[in-house]
């Protein structure tokens, strides 16, 4: 629930439009009250985590190197694409609260694993944020970030002089998917298929949801599964119908069924693709996870090096690292051909 103005520190609010006025932005009073009411609560929140924190690392760490740490702000869940005003309220509150972020995430209606299609578009968005960013002396962090064409993270690189952070947290398990498809290993084969099986459960109950939206998003995932997709009159004709149809297409991490749906099965309980299973924290969460614990060095290289070629990847079309230094990398990390080698190639050398 909204908090209600009256019980929002006033002196607060007054060093939040007294910074939005240093750095020249200004908002109505009802669009600020608006935004002040609506993420108080949350803000309240990370204000008591960020203290615990804070202490966890006074109580760990003897050093400032080791009491320092880094805040991220995300405001890409607001409803509709951020406006620069709104990440001005929401810098200066934080400020105000006597947390200073690192990185703040707009949103930029990035959709995952999708490239933005309006590059010129793009570079406006950016363009509006960086100017308040840069006001505050913080970065961007850019949400739903998987799975963007390499022009797209060029023009993040070149818009933020590589002063960026990219989250692609789903590409990183949809990579483990491959390397268990790909895994001449019996146990990792068949984690593979249950992980698959999941998926499709997990689809199909979504397909069918009586929540219009879940439902629309699952059915356009199912479709997007196939290279040419049944009609929707058969494919939807009931959970069994799409059972059967799914049951046609040779189990692939690519399929879009299982990009969107496979982080859930990490925290299942018991590979359970139920609603009341997922995230689960209890034991039985655990022991799913575990099973990810397990696999062979043969999927554990095949992950590590492809995750790695991602990241090589990110960092020379966002300029964070030179082509040179990329090549390099690309070189050794096409060069290692155990597990026991990739691990000795990034330890530190003695």
């Amino acid at each position: 629930e909204p908090a209600n103005i009256a019980d929002i520190d006033p002196d607060l609010q007054a060093k939040i439009k007294a910074r939005m006025t240093e750095v020249g932005m200004s908002v109505s009073t009802a669009d600020f009250e608006t935004l002040l009411t609506t993420v108080w609560p949350a803000m309240l929140k990370m204000k008591r985590r960020d203290e615990r924190y804070a202490q966890a690392r006074a109580d760990a760490f003897t050093t400032n190197e080791g009491r320092i740490y880094l805040r991220e702000l995300s405001i890409d869940e607001l409803p509709g694409l951020t406006t620069p005003e709104t990440t001005a309220v929401m810098l200066s509150l934080c400020e105000a609260m006597g947390m200073p972020v690192n990185f703040i995430a707009p949103a930029f209606g990035f959709q995952k694993n999708i490239p933005y299609p309006d590059e010129v578009r793009l570079r406006e968005l950016i363009a509006a944020q960086w100017v308040v960013c840069e006001k505050f002396s913080v970065s961007i962090g850019f949400h739903s970030g998987s799975g963007k064409s390499a022009s797209n993270y060029r023009i993040m690189g070149e818009m933020t002089g590589s002063q960026l952070e990219i989250k692609t947290s789903g590409r990183y398990t949809y990579e483990m998917g491959h390397a268990l498809y790909a895994s001449t290993n019996e146990t990792d084969q068949t984690l593979w298929r249950d992980w698959y099986a999941f998926t499709v459960d997990l689809a199909v109950a979504g397909a069918f949801a009586s929540d219009e939206i879940e439902k629309a998003a699952a059915r356009e995932f199912i479709s997007a599964s196939f290279e040419t997709a049944p009609s929707a009159e058969s494919l939807f004709a009931s959970p069994e119908a799409c059972h059967v149809a799914l049951a046609e297409l040779d189990p692939h991490p690519d399929h879009v069924l299982f990009f969107e749906y496979n982080f859930l099965y990490v925290l299942a309980a018991e590979g359970r693709a139920e609603k009341a299973a997922l995230g689960d924290h209890s034991p039985a969460g655990y022991r799913q996870r575990a099973r990810f614990y397990s696999i062979s060095d043969e999927a554990r290289l095949a992950y590590s090096r492809r995750v790695a070629a991602y990241i090589i990847f990110l960092a020379e079309t966002t300029g964070v690292a030179s082509a040179e230094a990329c090549a390099r990398a690309t070189q050794q990390l096409d060069g290692t051909a155990t597990y026991a080698e990739f691990l000795a190639a990034i330890g530190p050398t003695s």
